[in-house]
C-alpha cells in the first residue's frame, strides 16, 4: 500500500469546538486572516485530548468527526470490501478496471508481490488476444499449461472474453483510490483493525500515526 496527497482540515477549529457544549452565546470569530486568531489555547489542547479518549460510540469525542482527512491511496483489490464496511469512509473517485484494464501490457507491474506469476501471464495473454483478435477471429479456443493438466477457454465473443479477464483478475492487483474521512472514523478504524491479519490493515494503522496529532486518534488503543 502507499498514501499520497494526504490533506487534513479542520484540526484545530474542531478542537476549539470541542468546547462549546459549556460555553453560551454566540460563539468565537475564527478568522482566518494573518495573523491567525483560530489556533487552540493550552485550554482547548487539554480538552480535545481528555475527550478524545472516550471510548468508541460514547459521543463525546463527537468534535473529531470535524477533523477531515483526504488522502489517495493504492489498493489491493481484496481490501476494498472490508474498508467500504465504514460508513465514513467516502471513496471520492478511483480508478476504473472497466475503463483501464485492457490497456496494461504487463499487469504484474499493478499487482502485490504475492501474485503467482502464472496467473500474471495468463491474464496478460488473455489481455493481449482482447486487444488483438478481430471479431471473425471468434469463436476462438485458449489453452493454458496449469501443472501437469491443461485448462480449456472455449470464447465465444469479445465481451465474453473480458469477462474471462475481469473474473480471473488476481484479488492482488492494485489500483488507486481517492479518500475522504474524518478523525472519528479513523479511531474506530485503528481500535479495530491495528492488529489484523491483514499486513495492509496494520500499514494503515501506522500510516494514521503520521497524521498531525495522531494522539487524539490512536489515544487509549495504542497498546
Amino acid at each position: 500500500m502507499k498514501f499520497k496527497n494526504v490533506k487534513v482540515y479542520g484540526l484545530y477549529e474542531s478542537m476549539i469546538r470541542s468546547g462549546y457544549p459549556m460555553q453560551v452565546g454566540e460563539p468565537m470569530e475564527l478568522k482566518y486572516e494573518y495573523p491567525f486568531q483560530f489556533v487552540p489555547d493550552e485550554r482547548d489542547d487539554i480538552r480535545a485530548n481528555a475527550l478524545a479518549k472516550a471510548p468508541v460510540g460514547s459521543g463525546h469525542n463527537n468534535f473529531l468527526k470535524g477533523i477531515i482527512v483526504q488522502w489517495d491511496m493504492s489498493y489491493p483489490q481484496y481490501f476494498t470490501p472490508q474498508l467500504q464496511r465504514y460508513h465514513w469512509i467516502d471513496i471520492v473517485s478511483s480508478q476504473s478496471k472497466m475503463h483501464s484494464l485492457t490497456k496494461i501490457i504487463d499487469i504484474k507491474e499493478h499487482c502485490n508481490k504475492y501474485v503467482y506469476q502464472g496467473i500474471v501471464n495468463i491474464i496478460n495473454e488473455l489481455i493481449r488476444r482482447y486487444n488483438s483478435c478481430t471479431k471473425e477471429m471468434y469463436p476462438m479456443k485458449i489453452i493454458f499449461p496449469v501443472g501437469n493438466d491443461k485448462t480449456e477457454m472455449n470464447i465465444k465473443s469479445k465481451e465474453e472474453l473480458f469477462q474471462y479477464i475481469i473474473s480471473n483478475l488476481p484479488s492482488g492487483f492494485e489500483l488507486w483510490m481517492g479518500i475522504s474521512s474524518n478523525y472519528l472514523q479513523l479511531k474506530t478504524i485503528y481500535n479495530q483493525r491495528k492488529n489484523h491479519k491483514l499486513s495492509e490493515w496494520r500499514e494503515f494503522g501506522e500510516w494514521i500515526k503520521t497524521l498531525p496529532m495522531s494522539e487524539l486518534i490512536i489515544g487509549n488503543y495504542d497498546t
